[in-house]
């Protein structure tokens, strides 16, 4: 993990988590880099909130015209929230189980606790790590710890054989966000090699990586894929992740192959 990788985790964990941090000295380039990685992982309000609250830290300099930059951005993108997406798995019987659920409990904390888990979980098996959603999560869980029934939330995650991805979810949390085992009851914890490799890549992945693959006809009629590193890229990404939620990623890779071929030009 490089320095600015390391001063982006600061400004997150300060910015979401409102922890103190202490920062290393930055040239003004690679605070550019720092905005665009926040940009990128969609955590800029976070990382600006995070600068406001060390703005006091002796190596926390940042030139008025980029702090300029982050105000504008931290502020587009609190007026461009998205909305809420409903919450679905793509394996059918799973997904039985996933609407009986919510039809029974209807907008209970523990709820709305599953569905950040399985949100982001859907999110770790189609493009990579998103740490808003990470983010959100953490933050979710320290602001409703109070008000979770854990035996209920850790026997969904069973029944949704979510067990693995949501030991990797907590094992994130940990590595990332200094989370503590006890403040993630529902699961086990182990932070081993295969997360920091894990993390390493959440961090190195490009912008381009991560864009949604689509195919297309080309001039000889024969489907061709517009960006086929993209794909390649998709191909290896889904079978890496695949042993972290197996019943589910099989249907979700098929899913997003069909969603692809419907923007197939007639």
């Amino acid at each position: 993990m490089d320095i600015i990788q390391r001063n982006f985790l600061r400004l997150l964990k300060s910015g979401a988590f409102g922890q103190r941090e202490q920062f290393e000295p930055m040239s003004a380039w690679k605070w550019n880099r720092l905005f665009q990685l926040s940009q990128m992982h969609d955590v800029t309000p976070w990382c600006y909130d995070g600068i406001k609250l060390c703005a006091d830290d002796f190596f926390l300099k940042i030139r008025p015209e980029q702090m300029q930059q982050w105000q504008q951005a931290a502020e587009d993108a609190d007026k461009d929230i998205p909305k809420e997406e409903v919450q679905h798995l793509t394996n059918p019987l799973l997904n039985r189980k996933l609407q009986h659920i919510i039809d029974e409990q209807h907008e209970s904390p523990t709820l709305q606790l599953l569905l950040n888990i399985i949100r982001l979980a859907r999110f770790i098996l189609t493009q990579g790590i998103n740490m808003r959603h990470l983010v959100e999560l953490g933050i979710y869980l320290r602001t409703t710890k109070d008000q979770i029934d854990y035996n209920q939330l850790t026997k969904w995650i069973q029944s949704l054989r979510m067990t693995k991805i949501v030991k990797l979810e907590a094992a994130l949390l940990v590595h990332f966000f200094d989370f503590l085992p006890e403040e993630i009851p529902f699961t086990e914890i182990t932070v081993n090699k295969s997360t920091v490799s894990i993390a390493e890549d959440i961090l190195n992945t490009s912008s381009e990586q991560v864009a949604e693959w689509y195919f297309t006809q080309g001039k000889n009629v024969f489907v061709s894929t517009i960006n086929s590193d993209a794909m390649m890229w998709h191909v290896r990404h889904s079978a890496k992740y695949m042993n972290y939620y197996p019943s589910e990623a099989v249907t979700n890779f098929f899913a997003n192959f069909a969603h692809s071929l419907s923007h197939i030009e007639e």
